[in-house]
């Protein structure tokens, strides 16, 4: 999960609301002005697995393949249905993949009656709590925000484990390999860090991020820190 800066609403969102009697989500007709402007202030990554986002369209589930997704559900915070700050992009969640679980908001729409999360991606002191295993496995040291992570979203279902420990295993070896060419300076190393970490917080040519950016962020930041000690 990376920590999302929420930007300016959609004018047509504002509008839509001030002079919109009985205002409603369902009855906004603009949604790709919402959708736009999530993946832009997203940079195409889904705001809970990270996976790729775009506007194209998923031809399996008939929907874009950038959801709009209530942070706050809908059913227990019907004030916030049209609060942009309430919105996240999100993937399809797997619902085009009948092999894999269902994740992110397809998973959590079966506690959105019930449930809030704790964990939130607008968030950056829980965004900072959250780790990753060399196995993939995304975690923390608080139990409630495990429950979010692996059973309301299901972060941890096997084949998203499966592409963070890939990822998480071509970073380390990134890490050794810097090591070995600076054979032992610190401050070369640091450079080289430094070097790759602006690689994953400054968006491609393309205006995306890279997929599963924050595993990367974490393994970087903590070989970062280990330098300035």
């Amino acid at each position: 999960m990376k920590y999302i800066i929420k930007n300016r609403e959609p004018v047509s969102l504002t509008k839509y609301r001030n002079t919109t009697p009985n205002a409603s989500y369902t009855g906004y007709p603009a949604k790709n002005d919402v959708r736009n402007g999530l993946l832009d202030e997203q940079e195409y990554i889904c705001a809970y697995c990270m996976q790729r986002i775009s506007a194209d369209y998923n031809k399996t589930v008939k929907k874009p393949k950038t959801e709009i997704e209530h942070y706050r559900s809908q059913h227990r915070h019907s004030t916030l249905a049209l609060d942009y700050k309430n919105m996240l992009g999100v993937c399809n969640g797997n619902a085009d993949k009948p092999s894999h679980k269902l994740i992110c908001d397809k998973a959590k729409s079966e506690y959105d009656k019930t449930h809030d999360l704790t964990i939130n991606p607008q968030d950056i002191l829980r965004v900072n709590q959250i780790k990753y295993s060399a196995q993939g496995e995304i975690f923390t040291s608080i139990e409630s925000i495990d429950y979010d992570l692996d059973t309301i979203l299901n972060l941890n279902e096997d084949n998203l484990k499966q592409d963070r420990a890939n990822l998480y295993r071509n970073i380390r070896r990134k890490i050794k390999g810097f090591w070995a060419k600076a054979k032992g300076n610190r401050a070369t190393v640091k450079k080289m860090v430094e070097s790759e970490l602006n690689q994953w917080i400054i968006k491609n040519a393309d205006g995306k991020f890279r997929e599963l950016t924050g595993v990367a962020l974490y393994l970087l930041y903590k070989e970062q820190k280990k330098l300035q000690t």
